[in-house]
């Protein structure tokens, strides 16, 4: 039979995330699983910590999170608040690396840190009881001024999505914006969304789907927030570019014998090549994040009548085959073939004619949905073993994670990232 990680009914263990976190903040690093408190903390980490105490509260029912666990997850939200509270300066940029004795260490200002932790003070306002909402509304509130000085793609990336997400909260009722808000926020997600779009159309060929002309770190960030940006502004060219470059990654990150591969930190990919080693636990949240995201798109769509296009890439109809090692009763899966990838041609009004080559298909959102949502759960299995060295990244027993994966075996370090990207990873495969 194929691989199938045994799913826990029970939230993860937040152990990890509290030993990692002093009254200060999130500490960077770890040595094993014991923090490194010389290597200090970073507002990214903090951010990223932020976003995903959010996770976990706001679908505590779902998540069947216990009294302890919500209390504690409340608790290091006020650290991680306050970390970014004490870190953003008057203008709004925040200062991101931070020495264990508090001081800030020599910089240039971090784009893709602005990016991130505007993201997460929204998501905050948003999605946080109202005793930590108004400290997110204070950050917030200084922050706006900086979107439009953002320019790094994915810094743009998370500001467009905060955006979005603040004027769908709004739109919901969730949240109530101050006077002349909803037209600023707005205009910033139409101007990221069209410079998006036109980055992917500029980088795009017949080989090449994407929006840089390199797949890098964090890749997932992107289509992300074109299908969160999309959900408010229902433009079917943001919605195909979403999709588009979503598969175009999840081929990327597909290996031969069907379990994902992270794209490797030494080297990258190109349209020529990309790098096996070493493959980083974030690499797998975000993408994780982006299939989950564009299941809700599509659902979104759905509801207003949209159908998908789709053309389909025959290399990746595979079968898992028995790894090294590995018992054929257990692992090979040969009667079992994979879903096959999709790649979104166009997004079209329900019924609409449209002229297609030979191997496109009509398929409905729904469908596509559900596939996507399969894809996101074997992120999930990627941290328990089901990768290229059958190797368990996380334990769920404290909820740490090893940093990486090497060609020699899993780097034991559990440090903030690794970490996080397991518990983010964990809760959005309990949507759906």
């Amino acid at each position: 039979m194929s691989f199938k990680r045994k799913r826990r009914a029970a939230p993860p263990s937040f152990v990890h995330l509290k030993r990692m976190t002093d009254d200060t903040g999130l500490l960077e690093h770890a040595l094993g699983r014991i923090p490194r408190r010389r290597e200090g903390y970073t507002t990214d980490d903090n951010a990223r910590a932020l976003w995903t105490v959010t996770e976990w509260l706001s679908a505590a029912d779902e998540a069947r999170l216990g009294r302890e666990d919500r209390e504690l997850l409340l608790s290091l939200a006020s650290n991680y608040l306050a970390f970014l509270l004490w870190n953003q300066r008057e203008d709004g940029w925040w200062h991101n690396n931070v020495a264990y004795d508090r001081s800030p260490e020599p910089e240039e200002i971090s784009h893709d840190c602005q990016g991130r932790s505007i993201w997460s003070v929204a998501d905050a306002w948003v999605r946080l009881p109202a005793t930590h909402k108004d400290a997110a509304l204070c950050m917030l509130e200084r922050a706006l001024r900086t979107i439009g000085r953002i320019d790094s793609l994915r810094g743009q990336a998370f500001a467009m999505a905060a955006c979005a997400h603040i004027l769908e909260a709004d739109r919901d009722g969730a949240v109530k914006l101050p006077n002349g808000w909803r037209e600023e926020l707005r205009r910033h997600v139409d101007r990221i969304e069209d410079l998006m779009i036109g980055a992917f159309r500029h980088f795009s060929d017949d080989r090449w789907r994407w929006f840089e002309p390199a797949m890098t770190y964090g890749n997932g960030a992107l289509p992300w927030a074109m299908l969160r940006a999309y959900r408010l502004t229902r433009r079917p060219e943001t919605l195909e570019a979403g999709l588009d470059s979503l598969s175009s990654l999840q081929t990327v990150m597909t290996s031969d014998e069907g379990w994902f591969r992270p794209i490797g930190n030494d080297g990258w990919c190109t349209s020529k090549a990309v790098s096996r080693w070493d493959q980083q636990p974030l690499e797998m949240f975000k993408l994780a994040l982006a299939l989950e995201e564009a299941a809700r798109a599509l659902e979104a769509g759905e509801r207003e009548g949209i159908s998908l296009l789709l053309t389909y890439d025959a290399t990746f109809d595979k079968r898992k085959r028995p790894r090294t090692g590995a018992q054929p009763s257990e692992r090979s899966g040969a009667e079992e073939p994979l879903a096959t990838v999709g790649v979104a041609l166009a997004v079209q009004p329900d019924g609409a004619e449209t002229e297609a080559p030979d191997n496109a298909q009509v398929v409905s959102p729904a469908r596509h949905a559900a596939f996507l949502r399969e894809s996101r759960d074997r992120c999930l299995d990627w941290f328990f073993g089901d990768n290229d060295l059958d190797a368990p990244m996380a334990d769920a027993s404290d909820g740490s994670c090893c940093d990486g994966l090497q060609a020699n075996g899993p780097n034991v370090n559990c440090g903030a990232e690794a970490t996080l990207s397991y518990l983010m990873t964990e809760a959005l495969c309990r949507h759906g």
